[in-house]
């Protein structure tokens, strides 16, 4: 489902509903970068507004990533993605 950043609610794990989010970051002119996240918030600084987003990845040595962005440099359409069920094999209880 695409949406805005505006529709979406902040400081909201949206991995607890079960879906996560793409967001379009303008990095250069003739470049977009497609950032996945479950959480995201506005922090108003003293000059430009930023957008911090918890990326569904973690790093190297397992811990969560965060980053910072220039609002000015995310396209405001969203994609909201539901994450799909893992395959479960059904336990047979006659054995």
């Amino acid at each position: 489902m695409i949406t805005t950043i505006d529709e979406l609610i902040p400081k909201h794990d949206y991995s607890q509903d079960g879906s996560y989010l793409i967001f379009y970051h303008n990095a250069k002119p003739n470049l977009t970068k497609e950032i996945k996240a479950d959480w995201f918030d506005l922090n108003y600084g003293e000059k430009v507004v930023w957008l911090l987003i918890r990326e569904t990845k973690k790093d190297e040595n397992g811990r969560t990533k965060y980053r910072n962005l220039k609002y000015q440099n995310i396209d405001l359409t969203v994609k909201v993605v539901k994450k799909k069920l893992g395959f479960r094999i059904p336990i047979r209880k006659d054995r």
